[in-house]
């Protein structure tokens, strides 16, 4: 299972470089220039904006799971996969682990420079501001899910009938719905709020490799 999830992010890594090439590459190299050329007041202005790195450098992982799901889906992996020694169970793992995998990796680069911007501002680079970059990383993590779920209730749908597809069909839209609560709801505590959205992304993981492994046909 881990050798398919390392395998796929060494080959779709380049995905992820590229995603994170693009406004996040930008602002540091701005802050930089800045840090270096600019006058106080430019650098005072522009580290208001720099302390928000964390939203597109998680913003664009979320984005290379979604391509990576969808270059999977479109080449058909599973077919080969299946060829393999392995067992249906770490296949369907495989499968969910891949996208989440990049997007904790991009969790990381976040924080990471989310510390040191805060360092450059000023603040304790440890601060517990660190909790809102990680509620916003379980959320774009749940919603990276979504496909994979998606897409095996059509599967479900395909070989039964709808009424079958119904019970996982309930509880996306619940999860959904949850989703929407904890975000909106008058919880303040992000460590509280990250750990819900976090576990609702679990569910739907379990979720969708549970059906993977009750499939009977992978030609699709």
């Amino acid at each position: 299972m881990w050798r398919l999830v390392r395998e796929g992010v060494r080959f779709h890594g380049s995905v992820l470089l590229i995603s994170w090439a693009f406004a996040p590459g930008i602002i540091v190299l701005i802050t930089i220039l800045l840090a270096i050329f600019g006058s106080a007041q430019e650098r005072g202005q522009l580290l208001k904006v720099a302390v928000q790195i964390p939203l597109p450098i998680l913003l664009a992982s979320m984005i290379a799971g979604f391509i990576v799901i969808g270059t999977e889906r479109g080449e058909n992996r599973v077919r080969m996969q299946v060829m393999l020694p392995l067992r249906i169970g770490e296949i369907a793992l495989a499968r969910v682990l891949l996208p989440t995998v990049l997007m904790l990796i991009g969790l990381a680069l976040a924080h990471t420079l989310f510390a040191v911007m805060l360092a450059v501002e000023g603040s304790p680079p440890l601060s517990p501001r660190h909790l809102t970059v990680d509620f916003i990383g379980v959320q774009f993590l749940l919603w990276l899910q979504l496909p994979q779920l998606i897409r095996e209730i059509i599967e479900l749908r395909r070989r039964t009938n709808w009424t079958a597809a119904l019970a996982p069909t309930g509880v996306l839209l619940l999860a959904v719905a949850l989703t929407v609560v904890v975000q909106l709801g008058p919880v303040e505590s992000h460590a509280l709020r990250a750990a819900a959205a976090a576990a609702l992304a679990i569910l739907l993981m379990a979720l969708s490799a549970t059906m993977f492994v009750r499939r009977n046909s992978f030609t699709r």
